[in-house]
């Protein structure tokens, strides 16, 4: 009975330094833990954007899918903007959308379409970006 403890015993103190350098390891050196934080060097930069249509008699789905595309490509071409002026570098992170049917103020039924486009962006140096 008492050597079934000890080699219990012996099992159990073995696993348990075998496991000590994985748990001593530098956190700071593991890959990002927030896939939403930008990588060294880079921000975040969020814009959002808003997109209003009339809502014509007929297929609203087809509608619908035109304005998320609509949505989709100037969400796209956020990066191009920042190229164009501040960034070096940009990719988009993080994107969502909302779509909703609205009839306000008895005014014809309209289409909207919000949401945000999240970029990682590295800026470029200050004297290139004021150019």
């Amino acid at each position: 009975m008492m050597t079934k403890f000890l080699i219990r015993t012996a099992l159990g103190v073995t696993l348990a330094t075998m496991a000590l350098p994985a748990v001593a390891q530098n956190f700071s050196n593991l890959p990002l833990r927030n896939p939403r934080q930008p990588p060294e060097g880079y921000i975040s930069v969020q814009s959002g954007i808003s997109i209003s249509y009339p809502v014509a008699d007929g297929d609203s789905e087809e509608q619908q899918e035109k304005a998320l595309k609509s949505f989709y490509k100037i969400a796209a071409g956020s990066c191009a903007t920042l190229l164009d002026t501040i960034a070096d570098a940009c990719e988009i992170s993080a994107l969502s959308s909302n779509s909703a049917v609205n009839n306000l103020d008895n005014r014809g039924t309209r289409l909207s379409i919000n949401g945000q486009v999240t970029m990682s962006v590295k800026l470029k140096p200050p004297t290139a970006a004021a150019k």
